[in-house]
């Protein structure tokens, strides 16, 4: 297993992130053979953390605004900035956003799955292994 030094943390060029396709098939149009995709990617630190900054912690005070930041970051191809997610967001198919929101929270994982993972790893005394 090779170490990385400290030059190559900061290589751009070395960076990975999961990316998959998310079938839509709510924006099929008739006739068409293909179901249309788009693609989902993980947040870079910076995006992960300007997301959780923006979004409200109670639900009850979610907005369309939010959902369309939401968007903008998760969906990475075709790139829509907030302010053109926006614009559809509202009339976009429930479905089709719950498909997308659910791949990319199965791909970065979810509080409670973090806490999981944490606890796998925890000795029979409660320590850290």
């Amino acid at each position: 297993m090779a170490r990385l030094s400290k030059e190559q943390l900061g290589d751009r060029g070395r960076f990975r992130f999961k990316q998959e396709d998310v079938e839509i098939p709510e924006l099929q149009a008739e006739g068409d053979d293909e179901v249309p995709t788009v693609l989902v990617r993980t947040p870079s630190v910076g995006q992960r953390d300007a997301l959780a900054k923006s979004l409200p912690d109670n639900e009850s005070d979610w907005g369309l605004e939010h959902t369309a930041k939401l968007f903008s970051v998760i969906v990475v191809d075709p790139d829509v900035s907030e302010e053109e997610a926006a614009k559809f967001i509202e009339d976009w198919p429930g479905t089709a956003l719950d498909r997308i929101t659910e791949k990319w929270t199965e791909m970065i994982g979810t509080p409670e799955v973090m806490r999981q993972s944490a606890g796998d790893f925890q000795s029979s005394d409660g320590s850290s292994s």
